[in-house]
């Protein structure tokens, strides 16, 4: 029985199954109202400390998916700034939305995704980005005079945590 437990673990469909499941550990585990919160603090609002406070929260979530994947403490930085990333990600996503905007000319101008480019933004936007990006917003039909600065503003804060994202996803061992 448990040969037969060990080999049906190590088929291709449960290994992809568990890998995902460290992927997704923090974003599960983190209540909508956080993830909410953590979505808007990265767009700037909220002071410091609170800042601080809802990264302790989230450093507490993300310790718990380190012992429950056994996924090591010498990748805690990345798998932190990666569940960071994707829980901001996914609010965004949701947010720019509600504007009636899509995030995938973003995706497109930067060649963010799974064997892709994938620039690092951590610091600021080139000039040059920016305008791939408005560029990309105008070629899929959006009128960008008419899009409020704060939506613009949500945009800059997906590309940055998208970047993130990819970037430290691509450096976690599994």
């Amino acid at each position: 029985m448990a040969g037969a437990a060990l080999a049906l673990a190590s088929a291709p469909g449960a290994v992809l199954a568990q890998e995902g499941a460290k992927f997704d550990c923090a974003v599960s585990a983190a209540p909508s109202d956080f993830k909410a919160k953590i979505g808007l603090a990265m767009t700037g609002e909220g002071d410091e400390a609170t800042r601080d406070a809802l990264f302790a929260q989230l450093g507490t979530i993300v310790d718990g998916c380190l012992s429950r994947h056994a996924i090591g403490e010498a990748n805690k930085g990345n798998y932190f700034d990666y569940s960071l990333a994707r829980i901001s990600r996914e609010w965004l996503i949701g947010d720019i939305a509600k504007a009636g905007l899509s995030v995938a000319p973003v995706d497109k101008a930067m060649d963010f995704g799974a064997g892709k480019a994938n620039p690092d933004l951590t610091d600021e936007m080139s000039e040059d980005q920016i305008s791939l990006i408005v560029q990309a917003y105008i070629a899929s039909g959006v009128d960008i005079a008419k899009i409020d600065q704060n939506v613009w503003e949500k945009v800059g804060a997906y590309a940055a945590a998208t970047s993130i994202y990819w970037n430290k996803r691509q450096t976690l061992p599994f």
